[in-house]
């Protein structure tokens, strides 16, 4: 039943345009047979030829830029330069899921140790990689064609985001905005280039990709099913039905591959569901049929409902991160949903009380939220409880996730263009906000669902994306779209649909009525909305250098060394494995171990080291807060050696520490510190100011205190383990003197001489460093009472660089005791032993008085703790 009044605003009448394919049929015939006429039909379908010959051309462009500028970066010497953190572990997933086809991993327990992570990634993503390699590697690719296949695919999906942008922005506005709104997807810079760039093998391009597909269908599905009923359905009128059933459809689908690609995307299905209800309000105000509205909403919502049901698992509970009851109530509620308004219209007609439908829904929408809160509080914080981080931003160390910054400092600021806003949509951002003006202008004019939808989405994407900028990515589509709805407006002020008109009729007058009105709407087009995003994304190169980080040569070499020369974990790497209970540790076998690192580097000591991280770039071991809870944070700042250890101790299974390994970088030991710290919440004592003469004058300059180099990363990094009983350098990289924290080594060393009394050598060392936890040989004996026993050694790196490990101890009662964690006769080439490179060049020199001996130590003492005994008296 449709519940229609006549509409009260009147309708005028609409010049016939080229962008209705429907209006362009019943043109005045040409007489046929003249050489003229048939030129000038020709003519005619030259825009349709040449509009679609510049999607192709955009799509080639923006291929272009995403993987022919970046490839050779990207596998330069052989080494494939996939980004981290998280585009190696999706690599990582993509490798075990080819071993297990189709089975994707849910848990993983080759990170986090002891205790594995539950992944919150969706499977799909890994799988259509994965399948691909396959099919391309003929059922058994090889590692470089499953680098490959990774390495080329989120360009290849970046630069199809052309296609769903163009009809989205056409079917809104007109093809000329459909056209802009291509060329901006192309080439708009930040976040959204730099994640559909080749390399960035994350998730991250299927987020976009599916939302902005999904909106077009969604769209195109809204356009042409206005006037659907409930009785055409019943009376299965498949002819009427089919064409706006497909769209639905097919958006439907586009919908559960987003879900299926990342979990936490079900609050799409709040956007999307606001937008079905202010829209069943304003045509029930309006008097038009909302039937159709109800239809498609069901379908849509229904076929992502099916296509998560295989995914399902009820002891996620609510967790809008993992699949849970959240995500099949949100798509299963939707269904009933839109079927309610329907149902509530009609009862509310019946009693002649549709005049306060708004109210109802209103205060229905209230009191659901109240009742969600109060009996399912787990349901309302997975959801709604969600939203609060747009207001409420994160605290303490949640702040120096990079991702996760905020863009302005309060929410209301949305106006400024900040240099995080600039950098991502540059002046785009406030063109895209007088689009979300015009697009508010065009809903209360005529109140079409595209441009409700348009509005809601757009919305709510702009304060999540100021709020984390992470969302950047997201938002550049909406940015493309709304920009592009001013530009078609700017060119229809400047009527160019009268030339287009003009055209339809006889192309040779159209080209003669070009006017200067005309070129200089075209100039402002080229030169306000596209020439800003290009020159950031083409003139400047910003895909140049690929989605390599900072370190990721010397990072790669260090870590590919390490999965060759240390100990098997005895952990299948391509196996599936069995999450334990929430909050227990898993079952490793006796041979396993953790890595002990700052979480950024998790992904790749899985990915490239084989070997097991503690915590990881899901935020998952970093320990910390109130409680100062073991983990990588209270590990990194820990102030003796002796603390550091009750950390590893404390992340122990098997009667061993939790960590054998510590592997550090000059990012983490001179740039990133007071970032360990506010995880850990002990901000304070890091830094203080000095006095210092320069030109003559005293200036106040700020230097790391003895607590910056006391902690357990400076004294590994900086002091390479020197003075440390327990940990020993391994390996290390060569020097990179050219990235953040590594182009600051000199500089701290030298205050740390000048200052505090060290006598480090001002030299450059290893940008990425190797240190094992040993039980280290107890060098024990008579000595004079209360003298100084000093044990040194010169140890010469892999790279050739020689430091000094030096240990200082006081005989008391006549004895001494001093452990060390060198051997002098070298690594033994056996099962569980490390296969180290870095080591002393001769025997230890013990020192009491005047007394000097030398000492070998064995590295069996070192590894079993045992004791050499050496008297000094």
């Amino acid at each position: 039943m449709s519940h229609k009044r006549r509409d009260k605003t009147r309708k005028k009448t609409k010049t016939e345009s080229s962008d209705d394919p429907v209006k362009r049929e019943g043109r005045e015939e040409v007489v046929k047979g003249s050489k003229i006429s048939d030129k000038i039909v020709s003519m005619r379908s030259l825009p349709d030829q040449i509009e679609y010959a510049l999607l192709i051309i955009l799509f080639f462009i923006s291929y272009y830029i995403r993987a022919v500028v970046p490839h050779d970066i990207t596998f330069r010497g052989g080494i494939v330069g996939f980004a981290y953190d998280d585009a190696v572990f999706h690599m990582r997933l993509v490798e075990n899921t080819i071993a297990n086809f189709p089975h994707r991993l849910t848990y993983d327990a080759f990170t986090h140790y002891p205790y594995g992570s539950h992944l919150h990634w969706g499977p799909l993503f890994d799988q259509v990689i994965a399948l691909f390699a396959i099919i391309i590697g003929g059922g058994n690719p090889t590692q470089e064609t499953i680098n490959t296949v990774g390495a080329y695919f989120p360009a290849a999906m970046g630069a199809l985001i052309v296609f769903p942008a163009y009809f989205i922005a056409r079917e809104l506005f007109d093809r000329k905005a459909g056209l802009i709104s291509a060329t901006l997807a192309v080439v708009l810079p930040g976040q959204y280039l730099s994640r559909t760039t080749m390399g960035f093998t994350d998730n991250h391009v299927w987020e976009i990709f599916f939302t902005t597909l999904m909106m077009a269908l969604l769209v195109m599905a809204l356009n042409r099913s206005k006037d659907i009923t409930l009785d055409m359905v019943r009376r299965k009128e498949w002819q009427s039905l089919k064409r706006p059933m497909t769209y639905t459809f097919f958006a439907g689908i586009a919908f559960g591959a987003y879900l299926l690609t990342w979990p936490p995307g079900v609050l799409f299905s709040v956007i999307v569901g606001i937008f079905f209800v202010l829209q069943a309000v304003i045509n029930q105000i309006r008097g038009r049929n909302i039937e159709y509205l109800s239809i498609v909403g069901s379908v849509f919502y229904g076929v992502a409902f099916l296509m998560i049901l295989s995914v399902f698992d009820p002891a996620n509970g609510f967790d809008p991160g993992h699949y849970s009851y959240l995500h099949l109530v949100f798509t299963g509620f939707g269904v009933v949903l839109l079927l309610s308004l329907l149902l509530l219209l009609r009862l509310l007609t019946q009693k002649d009380l549709a005049r306060y439908y708004p109210i109802f829904i209103a205060g229905s929408a209230l009191l659901g939220l109240a009742l969600m809160k109060i009996l399912l509080p787990e349901m309302y914080a997975s959801s709604v409880g969600q939203f609060s981080f747009i207001f409420k931003g994160r605290t303490g160390g949640g702040l120096t996730i990079a991702e996760a910054m905020p863009m302005v400092d309060h929410w209301y600021h949305f106006y400024k263009l900040s240099p995080s806003i600039k950098g991502n949509f540059t002046t785009l951002y406030h063109i895209a906000l007088a689009g979300i003006v015009y697009a508010g202008y065009r809903l209360f004019k005529d109140s079409k669902p595209g441009h409700t939808l348009l509005l809601v989405w757009s919305l709510i994407m702009l304060f999540i994306t100021l709020a984390q900028n992470r969302f950047a990515y997201y938002y550049a589509v909406n940015v493309a779209v709304l920009s592009a709805g001013i530009g078609s407006l700017i060119l229809r002020v400047a009527e160019w649909n009268k030339l287009e008109e003009a055209y339809n009729k006889n192309p040779i007058d159209a080209l003669k009525g070009i006017r200067i009105w005309h070129i200089i709407a075209l100039f402002v087009i080229l030169a306000v909305f596209i020439y800003p995003p290009a020159d950031a994304t083409i003139l400047k190169g910003a895909t140049r250098g690929g989605s390599i980080s900072e370190g990721y040569y010397e990072w790669y070499e260090t870590l590919t060394w390490m999965r060759e020369n240390t100990p098997d974990p005895g952990l299948d790497y391509y196996g599936t494995y069995e999450m334990p209970p929430r909050g227990e540790k898993y079952p490793y076998p006796e041979t396993a171990y953790g890595v002990m690192s700052w979480w950024d580097y998790g992904h790749i000591i899985t990915y490239w080291g084989h070997r097991i991280p503690n915590a990881n770039p899901f935020q998952a071991g970093i320990g910390g807060g109130e409680s100062h809870a073991p983990g990588a944070s209270t590990y990194l700042t820990a102030q003796s050696e002796e603390e550091a250890n009750k950390v590893l101790d404390a992340l122990g299974v098997n009667g061993k520490p939790g960590a054998r390994y510590v592997a550090t970088n000059a990012y983490m030991a001179y740039a990133i510190q007071p970032v360990f710290a506010e995880w850990n919440m002990d901000t304070a004592g890091y830094y203080r100011t000095i006095e210092v003469p320069q030109d003559g004058e005293m200036r106040t300059v700020t230097i790391p205190t003895e607590k910056y180099y006391n902690t357990m990363t400076s004294r590994l990094h900086i002091l390479d383990g020197s003075g440390l009983k327990h940990y020993r350098l391994i390996h290390e990289s060569t020097p990179n003197p050219h990235t953040r924290g590594g182009n600051m080594e000199t500089q701290y060393k030298y205050i740390y001489n000048q200052v505090y009394g060290g006598d480090l050598k001002l030299e450059e060392s290893g940008y990425a460093k190797l240190f094992e936890y040993v039980k280290g040989a107890n060098i024990t004996g008579n000595a004079p009472d209360g003298a100084t026993v000093t044990i040194t050694n010169a140890i010469e790196t892999n790279i050739g660089r020689t430091f000094t490990y030096r240990q200082r101890t006081k005989a008391v009662n006549g004895t001494y005791t001093l452990t060390v964690p060198y051997s002098t006769e070298g690594p033994i080439k056996r099962e569980g032993y490390t296969n180290f490179d870095t080591k002393p060049r001769e025997a230890y020199t013990l020192q009491a008085g005047n007394k000097t001996v030398e000492v070998q130590v064995p590295e069996e003492a070192v590894m079993k703790g045992e004791t050499i005994t050496v008297n000094m008296t």
